[in-house]
């Protein structure tokens, strides 16, 4: 049921392909009754669309930190990086480090983003695997290439009402692992 929640294009699409058969049906027999049905198959669809923008599934949530994360690393701001991590996450140092010494112009998330929760943990947790690309440059100009693209897992904690990051890893070029 959540493939219903996470996308307006399953009702849309069934709502367009019942109006068309009804579109026909109504043509064909002249019978109003037909078009008494299509008003009902556009309020159901319309209805379900509604449901699908009210409701923000786990999956979204997730998303939507992802996104965060994204823009926020262009902000340039290490604090507002730092505040999408766990209190007690192994990456704040390294991340404050990095964030101080290059400035970020573009990141951006692969359509390949898959999202596996983790086995009963306290806090709940998942892991989110991704191929990200950051633009920016070296404020040292020690790195000569400015488009890093590599992919990365990071596992996000619940904490409260949202979801944090606590800690990634991200292959480097040509398959090695950092």
């Amino acid at each position: 049921m959540t493939w219903l929640l996470e996308s307006p294009w399953p009702a849309l699409t069934t709502g367009v392909v019942l109006e068309l058969i009804l579109a026909i049906v109504l043509v064909r027999s002249g019978r109003g009754i037909v078009l008494v049905a299509m008003v009902v198959v556009l309020i159901l669809t319309s209805g379900l669309v509604v449901l699908e923008r009210l409701v923000v599934t786990e999956r979204e949530e997730i998303e939507n930190a992802l996104s965060r994360a994204e823009t926020t690393l262009e902000w340039n701001d290490p604090s507002a990086v730092l505040a999408l991590f766990t209190p007690n996450s192994p990456r704040r140092t390294e991340v404050a480090n990095v964030l101080g010494r290059f400035r970020v112009r573009d990141a951006h998330i692969g359509r390949d983003l898959e999202i596996e929760p983790a086995a009963a943990t306290d806090p709940p947790s998942v892991r989110a695997s991704f191929t990200g690309r950051v633009v920016g440059s070296d404020t040292r100009g020690e790195v000569p290439y400015e488009t890093v693209i590599r992919k990365f897992t990071v596992t996000l904690h619940r904490v409260g009402d949202q979801w944090l990051i606590h800690d990634y890893q991200m292959t480097e070029p040509f398959g090695g692992r950092r």
